[in-house]
């Protein structure tokens, strides 16, 4: 990413994710990072949907689970921000999320369709949104952040995720 500003919106251990991103275009990203999840989940077969490459690591739909998840989460900090609200925001376990969710009967498909509904949602808050309105800046996790730099972090957590499922899912 060329605009380094947004580095100083998010804590430190976010510049990975931002590092990850090509442009400072938000919405070109977002319909990047879209595409290549739709690209990387399309090809997983069925037989693969339960795989883990470890024991005690995610499955490819626990991947998914995840990336939603936070998707939810950070959009909703996102959200808030963006309304100017200065109101402290809580953290949350990402292990505790996957661990307290059944995806038994959910396939791959059920949860692409998911995180098309959740990501669609997610970009309507940003093309909604005036710089005044994504520039507010608001505490979540006892950590400063914009809606910006949480619809930055949202793309390139995202990416991070598509690759690890290529390198380690996929290329086994």
């Amino acid at each position: 990413m060329k605009n380094k500003a947004i580095y100083n919106d998010a804590p430190e251990y976010y510049t990975y994710f931002f590092d990850l991103i090509q442009t400072d275009d938000l919405d070109s990203e977002f319909e990047k990072s879209t595409a290549l999840t739709l690209d990387v989940f399309n090809v997983i077969p069925p037989a693969l949907e339960n795989y883990a490459y470890q024991p005690n690591k995610w499955t490819i739909k626990e991947v998914l689970r995840h990336i939603i998840d936070m998707e939810r989460v950070l959009a909703y900090r996102a959200f808030r921000f963006s309304r100017l609200d200065d109101t402290r925001l809580s953290g949350v376990e990402e292990n505790d999320y996957i661990e307290n969710v059944n995806l038994t009967d959910i396939t791959l498909s059920d949860l692409k369709e998911e995180y098309l509904a959740v990501r669609n949602s997610t970009i309507l808050i940003y093309k909604n949104s005036s710089n005044k309105m994504l520039d507010f800046k608001g505490t979540a996790n006892n950590q400063t952040f914009t809606a910006r730099s949480l619809g930055f972090s949202m793309i390139g957590h995202n990416i991070h995720h598509c690759n690890f499922i290529k390198a380690m899912y996929l290329n086994k």
